[in-house]
């Protein structure tokens, strides 16, 4: 059993290397890795391989239930709350996105609102530096 709550959702991630990172960082690396299976997800759906899309979207739901089990709403404010709702509406737009109209388009949305909480992480995990450039899409 793992007592470290960053380390259990860094295993959900499988990052080999996560002794060297700050907790923060280790968030960093959870949110780059549910950008990186939701493109993929997308890219998998516009390939119509419909088993290999729903093996990236588990992936993300692997972290988001690491990362929501962690968090402390008891003494967490609104961050915790905000969070937990974040992770509530990730893991439902994921389990839908299939279903909709247009799924390419809805991956491109739950991207982008990975995205936007990824960037207050980093701002967090590494104070004063610039964002990384936003990847192309895979």
């Amino acid at each position: 059993m793992v007592n470290n709550p960053y380390q259990a959702a860094s295993q959900a991630y499988q990052k080999k290397n996560d002794d060297t990172l700050t907790p923060l960082q280790i968030v960093v690396e959870l949110y780059k890795g549910m950008i990186k299976n939701t493109k993929l997800a997308k890219k998998y759906w516009e390939n119509k391989q419909f088993d290999v899309t729903c093996s990236y979207i588990e992936k993300n739901f692997n972290i988001l239930e690491a990362l929501q089990s962690n968090i402390d709403l008891e003494n967490g404010g609104e961050d915790a709350v905000f969070l937990n709702r974040f992770y509530t509406v990730i893991f439902s737009a994921l389990t839908l996105a299939m279903t909709k109209p247009d799924p390419a388009k809805h991956f491109d949305e739950i991207v982008s609102y990975i995205q936007q909480v990824h960037d207050r992480w980093y701002a967090l995990a590494y104070p004063g530096a610039d964002l990384p450039e936003t990847q192309d899409p895979i």
